[in-house]
């Protein structure tokens, strides 16, 4: 017999969720959970009634293309990690319940999760001010953005930006020639009546720091066109205090005791909050190092950012990330586009704030 709960019905491990312009099947298996959708304007053209009963006939492919047959590995088969670009992320009834789950898989990603967060690994440390300065040359590619060049060489938009005189972040020019430090900074050109003091004072940054970076002859006199290094010169937080990590404020899901978005039945502890954001920029809430990036289980392309403090923040089911770990990233610099990878009900950003270890609150810390 079928089950029906806010437009969900349920035959075994199999749930059939009927939303507006589209059904998700869901098989939850022992080696797996596999989704598929089909959307109604293609095979549903007539009445609910006719839907349901082409959702009956959809049964038989999924068990023949989904459930892992004998010899067939579950990677084979398992489509759980694709994004679902038209799946939305608030379902009808106001809820987000499609079926059953396994609780085991969300145990564990919760496992990996907090080992991650709370590992040396992820820890702040220093940039190191032993590395002398390098200049590298690089001629841009076809396609290429600057965002996948930053990542590439480890250094900021900002940087690449401030050296090389562009005016916009978001298209560069293929063919053209860039100069990249592998630091954070400025490569300036002195002009008539520069001086490093000037400097200085303009960029905010002390003036020893710049005679550090630099090899000077005289600092009191530098040839016009002479290259100078500023380091940092952007401040690293543009305020105090937190900045959200996309430009939606919509907060779908928050901090605390909530009913599992993948059993109704199911009360889990959310650690973070979840704010609408369909594939938009991800900003980084504070100056830090990235301590992890990749795949991180349930929660997909994830990126840890340690703080100075003892603060780290999580930026969870990434569709891309333009960081790598170990790279240094200002308040506001963008380090990934939010996504539906991993364990997700559609696009979205889950975001985390962990003080000293423990979890908190990051609606108490986010600039309004």
């Amino acid at each position: 017999m079928f089950k029906k709960g806010f437009n969900t019905y349920k035959i075994g491990k199999l749930t059939i969720n009927i939303f507006t312009h589209e059904v998700v099947l869901i098989y939850i298996g022992s080696k797996g959970t596999y989704i598929r959708n089909i959307y109604k304007k293609d095979i549903f053209r007539y009445s609910r009634a006719a839907a349901m009963f082409m959702g009956l006939l959809v049964i038989t492919s999924i068990i023949i293309t989904v459930i892992p047959l004998d010899g067939a590995t579950a990677d084979d088969n398992l489509i759980a990690q694709t994004d679902m670009d038209e799946v939305e992320g608030s379902f009808e009834g106001g809820e987000k319940f499609i079926g059953s789950s396994d609780i085991k898989n969300i145990e564990d990603d919760e496992k990996l999760k907090n080992e991650l967060l709370l590992s040396e690994k992820t820890d702040f440390t220093l940039p190191s001010e032993d590395s002398a300065l390098k200049i590298k040359t690089y001629r841009v590619k076809r396609g290429e953005s600057l965002s996948l060049i930053a990542k590439k060489f480890g250094v900021s938009v900002d940087t690449i930006c401030g050296s090389n005189n562009l005016t916009s972040y978001d298209n560069v020019a293929s063919g053209i020639v860039l100069r990249i430090p592998n630091k954070d900074g400025i490569l300036y050109n002195m002009r008539a009546g520069n001086t490093v003091a000037g400097l200085a004072a303009r960029y905010r940054i002390p003036v020893e720091k710049i005679l550090a970076e630099n090899s000077l002859i005289n600092p009191d006199f530098v040839p016009v066109g002479e290259l100078v290094f500023i380091p940092d010169a952007k401040p690293q937080n543009i305020f105090d205090g937190y900045l959200w990590p996309v430009g939606s404020r919509r907060i779908t899901s928050g901090f605390g005791w909530r009913r599992s978005p993948f059993n109704g039945d199911y009360r889990e502890f959310h650690k973070g909050i979840d704010i609408a954001a369909r594939y938009q920029s991800v900003k980084s809430t504070k100056y830090g190092k990235v301590t992890f990036s990749g795949w991180m289980g349930g929660y997909g392309y994830a990126v840890i950012i340690a703080h100075p403090g003892g603060w780290k923040s999580l930026y969870g089911h990434l569709s891309r990330i333009y960081v790598k770990e170990g790279q240094y990233v200002k308040q506001g610099q963008v380090i990934a586009k939010s996504g539906n990878t991993g364990r997700s009900t559609g696009p979205h950003l889950h975001f985390e704030l962990i003080k000293q270890g423990g979890h908190t609150n990051p609606r108490k810390y986010l600039k309004k």
